[in-house]
This record gives C-alpha cells, structure tokens and sequence, in this order.
C-alpha cells in the first residue's frame, strides 16, 4: 500500500485578473490519485488545454502516480469573479491508496475587482460653477493583488458666476494637497445603547462596524446632532459590534450616526486600502481679475462694468490709473454684476476716488499669501497599492487650501 500523506494548494481568494496556482501533493512512490477540478458555473477543468470546458470528458480529470515523495500541478484560474472552484483530488479506483480524509476537496473563491472613487469637496459648494466642482476620478484593481496602480487627479475648479457667489477664490501661494486634504465618510446605526435608551455614555451597540477604525471622528449623532466636543473612537469590539467613544453622549436606539476617518492615512486604513499621496499642486489659471469703471464720479463708492472675481471683506486691494493708494484701501463691498449685463456693478473702498470712466482696474489678494482668481486647476497623483474588498469613496477637501470671496 502507497499512501498520499498531505495535500494542499493556496485557499486565498482568487484575483479578479485570474493566477495560476500549484497543487501540491505528498506522499509515498507508487501512490495513486485523480485530480478533477470543478467551478461552480458547471465547468470542468481541462487538463489539456489548461481551461474551463462545460462538456466533462476525460481530459476533465488527471491520473497520477507518484515516482518520487512530491507531485505538483500549476492550475490556471482564468480572469473572473464571485465564482467559486472545488478542487477535487480522490484515491484512483482499485487501488490500495489512501488520502487523509478519503478525498481531499478544497473551495477557492474568486473575486471582484473594487473600484476606489476620489471626490473633490467642500462646504462651499455655491461658490463654485460645478457640483461636484471637478469630476470624480475612479480607478479599479484587485483586492487580493499586490500590483500597484497610479491614479491622477485633475481639472479645472471655476467660480460660480451667479450675483451671490461670483466673489472670485482665494488660492494659497504654493497650494498643494496633504494627507489631511483626505477623509472618508460613512454612517451607521444604532442598535442600542448598553446604559439604556438615552442615557448618556461613551459605548454604543452599532448594526454593524463595517468601515470603523480607532481615531475616526463622531459628525453626527441624531442624524444632524453634532457632539458637543470633538469626540472619536477609542476602542471598536466585533464580537457584539460595540464602539467605545472618547466622550460621553445620550445614545438612542435607530439613531443614525455619521463619523469620518481624517486624514488619507486613517481614511485608507477604514476601507482596507493602503494609497499613497505622491504628489499635487493648485494653481490659478487668472492671475489678474480686471474691470472698468462704469461711470465717472469721485467717493468711495465706484460703478463698475463688471465684478467677477470681485471680492469684498477688505480681502482684496486694486490698481488704476489715478486710483489712489496712499494708504490702505481695500474692497469693502461688493454690489455684484458678474457678466454686465444689469448695468448696476459697484464696488466701495476704504479711500474717496475720482475716476473717469473706462478706466481699467486691476485686482489682487489683500494678502501676500494668497492669490485672488476666478479659476484654479487641481492636479493630484496618488498610488494604490492595496485595493478596499467592496467600492468605496475617498473625500479630496479644497476648503482651507482655495477660499471663496464674499460680497462684504
């Protein structure tokens, strides 16, 4: 008698792409076995071709006899997903050979490729011509494989060009993304609360903790409820879907929570993933905001023909022939006409002017750390090399980096 003393192949999920993998077998010379291999789309592995068949015939299965203390075998999983293969090694019949177990079956699972979305957000979503205000930039890989894939972020961020929100933005000198311009977002729901109904604690029982990782941030508690201060997780248990939070809050049941992971590190770690900022800049596409005086006159108060880009709150200054600035003299407010269409732009300023008409003015950011513009492009690269189990979303944040202007 020849026995067949250990089988074994790799169990891991199979990659979206497809891989060949080795089945392996240990035993002793003379030993016998059939090797069938079986997907759960009622194909049968061809050991000639080296692909899945529909029709069993005998090439569906391998008959070997072992001439040394190993065997092996390279399989080839073609490309797929959510399929499932049963790899299959039995005694060959009439012999004597024995397998551990009688047959050795093992299930390999196959799956899909995740698609990782990068959204570029703000709280000042008026303010800007688009919603969102580029596209959103996706890429797709395998989350079983190690490969690496580069995603570039781009395009072109214009202001609105409506009366309330065409104040033109304010891009900081050398603008460019970091690891805190990124979070990602997800809401959950409360199951219960372990003190009971409403009273305050820091422990909540969650529906699920999908997405949760230590140091992602309480937002909302009763839907739009914001804790009093901030508040994050300390302790996560799976077992019965428990969060402990730094604070203490009056949880309720069927509440439903939203908490942010900040930050591209603690937001890739909460959706599986490990991605890279490699690289990004924002930089102004107008350099100069320009208009014309509309109507001639002497005071603090200018007609102009148009105010895109224009902005009040003393956070932008001007230039002119025969403008004076002898001292500070910054944009006060702004009585906005975009395009000129309405004949009725004015802008009003810290120092008395006396302008003639036509004359050309010339617009710039107050401050030396910022550059005033009605566009800005946004060019970002970024590395996957591990990709989420399930598509998820990673927020790019352009509040703080680019800051819209305001009529007053």
């Amino acid at each position: 008698m020849a026995n067949i003393n250990s089988i074994s192949i790799s169990k891991t999920d199979l990659d979206a792409a497809g891989e060949n993998r080795s089945l392996s077998i240990q035993g002793e010379v003379g030993a016998q076995a059939t090797i069938q291999v079986v997907s759960s789309a009622n194909k049968f592995y061809d050991f000639v071709t080296s692909s899945f068949e529909f029709n069993f015939s005998t090439k569906s299965k391998l008959e070997i006899t072992l001439t040394s203390g190993s065997f092996s075998k390279l399989i080839n999983f073609p490309p797929g997903n959510s399929v499932k293969y049963f790899v299959i090694v039995s005694p060959k019949p009439y012999t004597d050979t024995s397998i551990p177990g009688g047959v050795y079956v093992e299930e390999i699972g196959s799956i899909s490729d995740s698609t990782v979305t990068f959204a570029v957000v703000t709280d000042n979503t008026a303010k800007y011509a688009s919603d969102p205000v580029i596209a959103n930039t996706t890429i797709t890989g395998s989350p079983s494989g190690s490969t690496s894939k580069i995603v570039n972020v781009s395009g072109t961020i214009n202001n609105a060009t409506t009366d309330a929100n065409s104040q033109g933005l304010f891009v900081l000198s050398r603008a460019a993304l970091n690891n805190n311009s990124f979070n990602f977002q997800t809401t959950k729901v409360i199951s219960s609360n372990p003190a009971g109904d409403g009273v305050s604690n820091a422990r909540a029982i969650l529906s699920d903790v999908t997405d949760l990782v230590l140091g992602m941030r309480l937002v909302f508690h009763k839907g739009t409820t914001a804790p009093s201060s901030t508040t994050v997780i300390q302790a996560i248990d799976t077992s019965i879907n428990q969060v402990v939070f730094s604070n203490s809050i009056a949880f309720e049941e069927g509440e439903t929570m939203t908490l942010i992971a900040d930050g591209l590190s603690l937001a890739a770690s909460a959706i599986g993933a490990k991605i890279t900022l490699n690289s990004s800049s924002i930089n102004p596409v107008v350099s100069d905001i320009t208009t014309n005086v509309r109507a001639g006159g002497s005071g603090t108060t200018i007609n102009v023909t148009t105010t895109q880009g224009i902005s009040g709150g003393s956070r932008a200054r001007f230039t002119g022939v025969g403008v004076d600035n002898s001292s500070t003299n910054n944009v006060n407010v702004v009585t906005p006409d975009p395009n000129g269409t309405d004949g009725d732009g004015v802008i009003t300023c810290d120092l008395s002017q006396s302008l003639t008409v036509g004359t050309k003015l010339t617009f710039s950011a107050e401050s030396a750390k910022e550059i005033l513009t009605t566009a800005a492009t946004l060019t970002a690269q970024l590395t996957v090399t591990q990709f989420p189990q399930t598509d998820k979303t990673i927020n790019i944040s352009i509040d703080g980096l680019i800051n819209p202007g305001t009529v007053s």
